[in-house]
């Protein structure tokens, strides 16, 4: 007798688990998917129920082709040629990033830093529906001295890249 209500217990053990398995289309009202981390932080956030601990490979695959260079073009890509690392104090320093693999309003920081490991400017952004790429730049840097200098990406609590670039002398600057 117990071996013939196996296959109806069975079966009605199957549908409780198709039912519990809601595709994002089909969440109940009032429900949200998740949209990735809604703050970043440059410090490792404990535990795992904070949207905002994300793993470094969860933060690595929402950010890809990050490019620094002299010029933006209107795609939000660093045009050809346009690349390099070395600009002169004043130049604007353009920082462009593939985002559309991350969630929409998950938000990226960039971190600027100069020589000795000064915090010099930092920005926020929200990734928007449909962004394929995501934009910084360095506007101001009439008085930057000359040395190294890095623009840390962060998504979450992780640094997703980090692109090293120098102010030089006007004559070395453009490459």
């Amino acid at each position: 007798m117990k071996l013939k209500m196996f296959p109806a217990v069975f079966a009605a053990g199957l549908l409780v688990a198709a039912m519990g398995c809601n595709k994002p289309e089909q969440m109940s009202e009032g429900a949200t998917p998740d949209n990735g981390p809604t703050a970043v932080s440059t410090q490792e956030i404990p535990g795992t129920s904070n949207p905002n601990d994300i793993t470094p490979m969860t933060a690595n695959a929402y950010i890809d082709n990050v490019t620094i260079g002299h010029a933006m073009a209107v795609d939000g890509t660093i045009p050809a040629g346009k690349t390099g690392d070395d600009f002169a104090p004043g130049q604007t320093v353009y920082l462009a990033m593939k985002v559309n693999d991350a969630p929409a309003n998950a938000k990226v920081k960039v971190l600027w830093y100069g020589p000795g490991d000064a915090k010099i400017a930092e920005e926020e952004k929200n990734v928007n529906v449909g962004d394929k790429y995501m934009t910084f730049e360095a506007k101001d840097t009439k008085g930057w001295a000359k040395g190294d200098y890095r623009a840390e990406i962060w998504v979450g609590d992780e640094n997703a890249n980090t692109q090293h670039f120098n102010i030089t002398d006007a004559s070395k600057a453009g490459k």
